[in-house]
């Protein structure tokens, strides 16, 4: 039997929670409802099977900024935010702490679906994941003693060292490891970790590669590995 997945959305709006829930459920989602932080963290202590968070930034108890990055901190749960925020530094702030995509709440119905169903294919068991899990697929790079582990999210270093990194900062890096000694635009690496049609932001690109290279890099400012291409992107070698 198929598994219907369970989406939480959680936003003090009332008429919208109701508009998008009924389009959700006709689409073949379970929909769980929150209203605030609070409400939010109640609902997920008590249903353990919520397969994806879609979250609002404007709540009454609790800025969504901080509710994702806490969030992001207690599990691997999918979060896209839906928000009426637009501002670059609220979209980069937003994938930095964790969330899988960022949308404004001016998306249509089957764009939003179309964004739902991509981050689950990405985070749950699905025909990518499942091949990649069973050796079918490289699920581990390495480099000058590090290993990324693509399947579970983890950077360690030559020492044995777990590195924390962030969904957003782990795309980029698998991103550009994956097409090693190839430049990459800004674009192609903002649409790896988003699947956003917007302009793409060289801050916010910039500001990955940037926290990337603090935590690989024994000088960030003379890399070794993340190589810029002034006037084109970046590119790995190592």
């Amino acid at each position: 039997m198929k598994h219907q997945h369970k989406i939480l959305m959680v936003d003090d709006d009332v008429l919208l929670q109701s508009l998008v829930s009924l389009h959700l459920e006709g689409a073949g989602y379970l929909v769980a409802k929150a209203g605030s932080g609070k409400e939010m963290f109640d609902c997920l202590n008590q249903e353990k099977d919520i397969d994806l968070i879609l979250l609002d930034l404007g709540l009454p108890d609790e800025d969504g900024i901080v509710l994702a990055r806490k969030l992001r901190a207690r599990s691997s749960q999918p979060i896209i935010i839906l928000t009426a925020r637009e501002e670059m530094d609220t979209r980069l702030a937003g994938l930095d702490v964790g969330a899988d995509d960022y949308l404004t709440k001016s998306v249509s119905p089957d764009e939003l679906l179309l964004r739902i169903r991509n981050v689950l294919r990405r985070t749950t068991g699905t025909e990518t994941t499942r091949t990649m899990m069973s050796g079918n697929a490289d699920d581990a790079v390495r480099f000058d003693g590090w290993i990324v582990d693509m399947c579970g999210y983890a950077v360690t270093s030559p020492q044995g060292k777990i590195i924390s990194m962030t969904p957003g900062e782990f795309r980029v890096l698998a991103t550009l490891l994956k097409s090693r000694g190839r430049v990459l635009s800004r674009d192609q690496l903002l649409d790896a970790i988003t699947g956003q049609e917007d302009d793409p932001s060289d801050r916010m690109i910039d500001a990955f590669i940037s926290r990337i290279r603090k935590k690989i890099e024994k000088n960030p400012r003379k890399p070794v590995y993340i190589h810029t291409v002034t006037g084109v992107g970046y590119k790995f070698l190592g």
